[in-house]
Protein backbone atom coordinates (compact mmCIF):
# COMPACT_ATOMS: atom_id res chain seq x y z
CA UNK A 1 0.00 0.00 0.00
CA UNK A 2 2.90 2.11 0.01
CA UNK A 3 1.92 3.80 -3.60
CA UNK A 4 -1.66 5.22 -1.73
CA UNK A 5 -2.71 9.08 -0.67
CA UNK A 6 -2.99 7.29 2.98
CA UNK A 7 0.59 8.62 3.76
CA UNK A 8 -0.74 12.29 2.78
CA UNK A 9 -3.89 12.22 5.06
CA UNK A 10 -4.56 11.74 8.97
CA UNK A 11 -8.38 11.33 7.19
CA UNK A 12 -8.01 9.60 4.79
CA UNK A 13 -5.94 6.83 7.30
CA UNK A 14 -8.39 6.90 9.73
CA UNK A 15 -11.12 6.84 6.98
CA UNK A 16 -9.31 3.60 5.52
CA UNK A 17 -9.21 1.97 8.54
CA UNK A 18 -12.48 2.30 10.21
CA UNK A 19 -14.51 1.64 6.49
CA UNK A 20 -12.66 -1.93 6.52
CA UNK A 21 -13.34 -2.66 9.65
CA UNK A 22 -17.17 -2.48 8.89
CA UNK A 23 -16.58 -4.00 5.57
CA UNK A 24 -15.10 -7.11 7.81
CA UNK A 25 -17.72 -6.67 10.12
CA UNK A 26 -20.90 -6.57 7.78
CA UNK A 27 -19.20 -9.86 5.73
CA UNK A 28 -18.62 -11.33 8.79
CA UNK A 29 -23.15 -10.85 9.20
CA UNK A 30 -23.68 -11.69 5.78
CA UNK A 31 -22.52 -15.05 6.54
CA UNK A 32 -24.93 -16.02 9.59
CA UNK A 33 -27.74 -14.73 7.72
CA UNK A 34 -30.52 -16.23 5.55
CA UNK A 35 -30.75 -15.14 1.77
CA UNK A 36 -33.21 -13.33 2.85
CA UNK A 37 -31.23 -10.62 4.55
CA UNK A 38 -27.71 -11.08 3.28
CA UNK A 39 -27.94 -8.79 0.29
CA UNK A 40 -27.95 -5.83 2.27
CA UNK A 41 -24.98 -7.03 4.23
CA UNK A 42 -23.03 -7.97 0.83
CA UNK A 43 -23.75 -4.63 -0.65
CA UNK A 44 -23.32 -2.14 2.62
CA UNK A 45 -19.85 -4.00 3.37
CA UNK A 46 -18.86 -3.71 -0.15
CA UNK A 47 -19.72 0.22 0.06
CA UNK A 48 -17.50 0.44 3.02
CA UNK A 49 -14.92 -1.38 1.21
CA UNK A 50 -15.26 1.37 -1.78
CA UNK A 51 -14.54 4.13 0.50
CA UNK A 52 -11.42 1.97 1.86
CA UNK A 53 -10.54 2.54 -2.11
CA UNK A 54 -11.12 6.10 -2.77
CA UNK A 55 -9.52 6.96 0.56
CA UNK A 56 -6.49 4.77 -0.86
CA UNK A 57 -6.77 6.07 -4.48
CA UNK A 58 -8.99 8.58 -5.29
CA UNK A 59 -7.85 12.06 -6.63
CA UNK A 60 -9.36 15.00 -5.23
CA UNK A 61 -12.57 14.16 -3.61
CA UNK A 62 -12.78 11.18 -2.25
CA UNK A 63 -16.05 10.62 0.26
CA UNK A 64 -19.58 10.23 -1.21
CA UNK A 65 -22.80 10.35 0.48
CA UNK A 66 -25.07 8.39 -2.24
CA UNK A 67 -25.15 5.52 -3.95
CA UNK A 68 -25.21 7.22 -7.10
CA UNK A 69 -27.68 4.39 -8.97
CA UNK A 70 -30.86 3.68 -8.68
CA UNK A 71 -33.47 0.86 -9.50
CA UNK A 72 -36.13 0.93 -11.86
CA UNK A 73 -39.47 -0.74 -12.20
CA UNK A 74 -39.70 -3.52 -9.89
CA UNK A 75 -42.78 -4.91 -11.22
CA UNK A 76 -41.22 -6.42 -13.72
CA UNK A 77 -39.78 -10.68 -13.68
CA UNK A 78 -36.15 -10.65 -11.74
CA UNK A 79 -33.81 -11.17 -14.80
CA UNK A 80 -35.81 -7.34 -16.30
CA UNK A 81 -35.54 -4.96 -13.14
CA UNK A 82 -32.85 -2.82 -14.39
CA UNK A 83 -30.34 -0.01 -12.15
CA UNK A 84 -29.14 2.80 -13.51
CA UNK A 85 -26.50 5.53 -12.78
CA UNK A 86 -27.71 8.16 -11.16
CA UNK A 87 -25.53 11.52 -10.36
CA UNK A 88 -22.15 11.09 -8.71
CA UNK A 89 -22.26 8.75 -5.74
CA UNK A 90 -20.18 5.46 -4.69
CA UNK A 91 -20.54 3.53 -7.59
CA UNK A 92 -18.94 6.18 -9.48
CA UNK A 93 -16.06 7.23 -7.45
CA UNK A 94 -15.62 4.05 -6.78
CA UNK A 95 -15.33 3.01 -10.16
CA UNK A 96 -12.63 5.91 -10.76
CA UNK A 97 -10.47 4.76 -8.05
CA UNK A 98 -9.92 1.37 -9.36
CA UNK A 99 -10.40 2.27 -12.92
CA UNK A 100 -13.39 0.53 -13.72
CA UNK A 101 -15.62 1.68 -16.92
CA UNK A 102 -18.59 3.88 -15.63
CA UNK A 103 -21.97 2.93 -17.68
CA UNK A 104 -24.27 5.61 -18.38
CA UNK A 105 -27.14 3.33 -19.33
CA UNK A 106 -29.70 1.04 -17.60
CA UNK A 107 -28.70 -2.81 -17.28
CA UNK A 108 -31.19 -5.49 -16.14
CA UNK A 109 -30.18 -7.89 -14.16
CA UNK A 110 -29.50 -10.57 -16.17
CA UNK A 111 -27.45 -8.86 -18.22
CA UNK A 112 -25.29 -8.16 -14.94
CA UNK A 113 -25.84 -11.90 -13.91
CA UNK A 114 -24.60 -13.47 -17.35
CA UNK A 115 -21.32 -10.75 -17.36
CA UNK A 116 -19.84 -12.08 -13.90
CA UNK A 117 -18.02 -14.95 -14.56
CA UNK A 118 -19.20 -17.29 -11.70
CA UNK A 119 -22.38 -16.66 -12.31
CA UNK A 120 -22.74 -18.18 -16.45
CA UNK A 121 -23.24 -21.84 -15.14
CA UNK A 122 -26.10 -20.43 -12.69
CA UNK A 123 -28.70 -18.61 -15.01
CA UNK A 124 -31.82 -17.16 -13.89
CA UNK A 125 -34.61 -18.34 -15.95
CA UNK A 126 -35.36 -15.86 -18.37
CA UNK A 127 -32.07 -14.27 -19.39
CA UNK A 128 -31.39 -13.53 -22.55
CA UNK A 129 -27.85 -11.50 -22.47
CA UNK A 130 -25.00 -12.38 -23.81
CA UNK A 131 -22.89 -14.28 -21.28
CA UNK A 132 -18.98 -14.21 -19.68
CA UNK A 133 -17.23 -16.95 -22.08
CA UNK A 134 -13.95 -18.59 -21.30
CA UNK A 135 -11.33 -17.72 -22.78
CA UNK A 136 -7.91 -19.92 -23.58
CA UNK A 137 -4.96 -18.01 -25.42
CA UNK A 138 -2.96 -21.41 -25.88
CA UNK A 139 -0.80 -20.61 -28.97
CA UNK A 140 1.64 -18.39 -31.48
CA UNK A 141 1.91 -19.65 -34.55
CA UNK A 142 3.34 -18.55 -37.93
CA UNK A 143 0.54 -18.65 -41.08
CA UNK A 144 3.70 -19.52 -43.47
CA UNK A 145 4.13 -23.08 -41.06
CA UNK A 146 0.15 -23.93 -41.15
CA UNK A 147 -1.20 -22.01 -44.40
CA UNK A 148 -3.70 -24.91 -44.87
CA UNK A 149 -5.41 -24.48 -41.05
CA UNK A 150 -5.93 -20.51 -41.24
CA UNK A 151 -9.43 -18.90 -43.16
CA UNK A 152 -7.08 -16.71 -44.22
CA UNK A 153 -4.03 -16.72 -46.92
CA UNK A 154 -2.36 -13.36 -47.03
CA UNK A 155 0.66 -12.79 -49.02
CA UNK A 156 3.31 -12.35 -47.52
CA UNK A 157 2.54 -14.37 -44.46
CA UNK A 158 1.88 -12.97 -41.33
CA UNK A 159 1.90 -14.64 -37.97
CA UNK A 160 -1.43 -14.75 -36.09
CA UNK A 161 -2.17 -15.03 -32.25
CA UNK A 162 -4.77 -17.71 -31.61
CA UNK A 163 -7.04 -18.54 -28.96
CA UNK A 164 -10.32 -20.78 -27.88
CA UNK A 165 -13.47 -20.00 -26.98
CA UNK A 166 -15.91 -21.71 -24.62
CA UNK A 167 -19.56 -20.81 -25.34
CA UNK A 168 -22.69 -22.14 -23.98
CA UNK A 169 -25.36 -22.26 -26.49
CA UNK A 170 -26.06 -24.72 -29.55
CA UNK A 171 -23.06 -24.93 -32.25
CA UNK A 172 -23.96 -23.21 -35.40
CA UNK A 173 -24.46 -24.70 -38.48
CA UNK A 174 -20.82 -25.07 -40.85
CA UNK A 175 -23.35 -22.25 -43.36
CA UNK A 176 -23.74 -20.15 -40.40
CA UNK A 177 -20.85 -20.05 -38.95
CA UNK A 178 -19.03 -17.11 -40.67
CA UNK A 179 -21.93 -15.38 -39.74
CA UNK A 180 -22.71 -16.38 -35.76
CA UNK A 181 -18.52 -15.10 -35.71
CA UNK A 182 -19.82 -12.13 -37.09
CA UNK A 183 -22.73 -11.14 -34.66
CA UNK A 184 -21.21 -12.92 -31.55
CA UNK A 185 -17.88 -10.68 -31.82
CA UNK A 186 -20.25 -7.86 -31.98
CA UNK A 187 -20.95 -8.33 -28.40
CA UNK A 188 -17.44 -8.73 -27.14
CA UNK A 189 -14.92 -5.72 -26.71
CA UNK A 190 -12.38 -8.61 -26.58
CA UNK A 191 -13.34 -10.13 -29.57
CA UNK A 192 -12.91 -7.30 -32.05
CA UNK A 193 -10.55 -8.29 -35.25
CA UNK A 194 -11.20 -12.01 -34.69
CA UNK A 195 -11.22 -14.37 -37.92
CA UNK A 196 -11.72 -18.25 -37.58
CA UNK A 197 -8.86 -20.30 -37.25
CA UNK A 198 -8.90 -22.74 -40.18
CA UNK A 199 -12.28 -24.05 -42.29
CA UNK A 200 -15.50 -23.41 -40.81
CA UNK A 201 -15.20 -26.91 -40.48
CA UNK A 202 -12.29 -27.18 -38.59
CA UNK A 203 -12.80 -23.99 -36.47
CA UNK A 204 -15.97 -25.68 -33.91
CA UNK A 205 -16.36 -28.11 -31.95
CA UNK A 206 -18.83 -30.04 -29.83
CA UNK A 207 -18.39 -30.59 -26.55
CA UNK A 208 -21.78 -31.36 -25.37
CA UNK A 209 -25.62 -29.87 -25.84
CA UNK A 210 -25.13 -25.91 -25.50
CA UNK A 211 -21.48 -26.11 -25.16
CA UNK A 212 -19.04 -25.58 -28.04
CA UNK A 213 -15.51 -24.58 -28.75
CA UNK A 214 -14.34 -22.45 -31.28
CA UNK A 215 -10.89 -21.70 -32.58
CA UNK A 216 -10.03 -18.63 -33.08
CA UNK A 217 -7.29 -15.91 -34.26
CA UNK A 218 -6.01 -12.70 -34.83
CA UNK A 219 -3.54 -11.01 -36.68
CA UNK A 220 -0.02 -10.71 -34.93
CA UNK A 221 0.42 -6.55 -34.51
CA UNK A 222 4.11 -7.88 -35.93
CA UNK A 223 6.17 -10.75 -36.24
CA UNK A 224 8.10 -12.26 -33.83
CA UNK A 225 6.71 -11.19 -30.73
CA UNK A 226 7.99 -12.03 -26.96
CA UNK A 227 5.64 -14.03 -24.54
CA UNK A 228 5.50 -10.86 -22.39
CA UNK A 229 4.05 -9.11 -25.40
CA UNK A 230 1.39 -12.11 -26.33
CA UNK A 231 0.30 -12.19 -22.74
CA UNK A 232 -0.05 -8.19 -22.99
CA UNK A 233 -2.15 -8.85 -25.94
CA UNK A 234 -4.32 -10.89 -24.27
CA UNK A 235 -4.65 -9.17 -21.35
CA UNK A 236 -6.36 -6.65 -23.19
CA UNK A 237 -9.06 -8.65 -24.40
CA UNK A 238 -9.31 -11.36 -21.62
CA UNK A 239 -7.54 -10.27 -18.69
CA UNK A 240 -6.76 -13.82 -16.04
CA UNK A 241 -9.33 -13.17 -13.34
CA UNK A 242 -9.12 -14.75 -9.76
CA UNK A 243 -7.01 -17.44 -11.22
CA UNK A 244 -3.81 -18.17 -13.14
CA UNK A 245 -5.56 -20.35 -15.73
CA UNK A 246 -8.50 -18.84 -15.99
CA UNK A 247 -9.33 -16.16 -18.72
CA UNK A 248 -12.87 -14.27 -19.47
CA UNK A 249 -14.40 -12.66 -22.11
CA UNK A 250 -17.48 -10.45 -21.04
CA UNK A 251 -19.69 -8.71 -23.20
CA UNK A 252 -20.77 -4.91 -23.57
CA UNK A 253 -23.14 -3.37 -22.11
CA UNK A 254 -22.95 -0.68 -24.63
CA UNK A 255 -21.68 -0.67 -27.66
CA UNK A 256 -17.97 -0.48 -28.34
CA UNK A 257 -17.77 -0.06 -24.53
CA UNK A 258 -15.48 -2.17 -22.52
CA UNK A 259 -18.39 -3.59 -19.42
CA UNK A 260 -17.38 -2.25 -15.80
CA UNK A 261 -15.21 -4.48 -13.96
CA UNK A 262 -16.10 -7.89 -12.44
CA UNK A 263 -15.96 -5.68 -9.18
CA UNK A 264 -17.62 -3.10 -10.30
CA UNK A 265 -20.41 -5.65 -11.94
CA UNK A 266 -21.14 -7.17 -8.60
CA UNK A 267 -21.14 -3.67 -7.02
CA UNK A 268 -24.13 -3.39 -9.53
CA UNK A 269 -25.47 -6.75 -8.65
CA UNK A 270 -25.90 -6.40 -5.46
CA UNK A 271 -26.82 -2.91 -4.84
CA UNK A 272 -30.06 -4.15 -6.83
CA UNK A 273 -30.59 -7.47 -4.99
CA UNK A 274 -29.95 -5.34 -1.20
CA UNK A 275 -33.09 -2.67 -2.79
CA UNK A 276 -35.44 -5.89 -3.59
CA UNK A 277 -34.48 -6.81 -0.55
CA UNK A 278 -35.31 -3.84 1.62
CA UNK A 279 -38.11 -2.19 -0.02
CA UNK A 280 -39.59 -5.28 -1.75
CA UNK A 281 -39.25 -7.80 0.60
CA UNK A 282 -42.38 -10.12 -0.41
CA UNK A 283 -41.09 -10.05 -4.31
CA UNK A 284 -37.59 -11.01 -2.63
CA UNK A 285 -38.61 -13.54 -0.73
CA UNK A 286 -40.88 -15.31 -3.74
CA UNK A 287 -37.70 -15.22 -5.76
CA UNK A 288 -35.92 -17.70 -2.86
CA UNK A 289 -39.12 -19.87 -2.55
CA UNK A 290 -37.90 -22.86 -4.22
CA UNK A 291 -41.15 -24.43 -4.39
CA UNK A 292 -42.31 -21.69 -6.57
CA UNK A 293 -39.36 -20.11 -8.35
CA UNK A 294 -36.61 -21.67 -10.56
CA UNK A 295 -34.54 -19.17 -10.12
CA UNK A 296 -34.33 -19.87 -6.63
CA UNK A 297 -31.17 -22.22 -6.06
CA UNK A 298 -29.20 -19.93 -8.89
CA UNK A 299 -29.66 -17.28 -6.56
CA UNK A 300 -29.18 -18.97 -3.33
CA UNK A 301 -25.66 -19.80 -5.27
CA UNK A 302 -24.79 -16.81 -6.17
CA UNK A 303 -25.24 -15.18 -2.34
CA UNK A 304 -23.01 -17.88 -1.53
CA UNK A 305 -20.12 -17.35 -3.88
CA UNK A 306 -20.41 -13.41 -2.95
CA UNK A 307 -19.08 -14.08 0.13
CA UNK A 308 -15.47 -16.23 -1.47
CA UNK A 309 -15.56 -13.59 -4.79
CA UNK A 310 -15.70 -10.03 -3.04
CA UNK A 311 -13.33 -9.86 -0.51
CA UNK A 312 -11.21 -11.20 -3.12
CA UNK A 313 -12.19 -9.03 -5.77
CA UNK A 314 -11.86 -6.05 -2.67
CA UNK A 315 -8.08 -6.66 -1.98
CA UNK A 316 -7.10 -6.59 -5.98
CA UNK A 317 -9.33 -3.22 -5.97
CA UNK A 318 -7.19 -2.31 -2.25
CA UNK A 319 -4.25 -3.32 -4.09
CA UNK A 320 -4.81 -1.67 -7.46
CA UNK A 321 -3.14 -4.79 -8.85
CA UNK A 322 -4.67 -8.97 -9.70
CA UNK A 323 -3.81 -11.20 -7.53
CA UNK A 324 -4.12 -14.34 -9.26
CA UNK A 325 -4.53 -17.67 -6.91
CA UNK A 326 -3.72 -21.39 -8.11
CA UNK A 327 -6.85 -22.95 -9.06
CA UNK A 328 -8.16 -25.33 -6.56
CA UNK A 329 -8.30 -29.42 -7.27
CA UNK A 330 -12.12 -30.62 -7.84
CA UNK A 331 -12.91 -34.23 -7.42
Amino acid sequence: MDKTKLKDSASRRKTFAAALQQFEEQMGAAKVVSAATRPINLYYGLVQAGLAMTAAHATGTWTFNKHGLKILDTELSLPDVAVRPDGEGAFQAVSDATGSERTSDAINIGALWNSIPELTEAPLKGMTSAPAIVFNADRYLSVQENLDRCSVSPAPPVEYLRASVCVNEEIPTPTDRTAWLAAFSSKYPGLQGTELWGSEEEAFRKIRSRRFLAELCWPAPKQGMEEAEIDAFFDTRAPAYRFVADRFIRPSFEPATAPPTPLMSWWLLLYSFSMLSRYQPRKWSEALDVDKSSSAAALEYALDIALEVIPHLVLEGLDQQPMLLAKPMAF
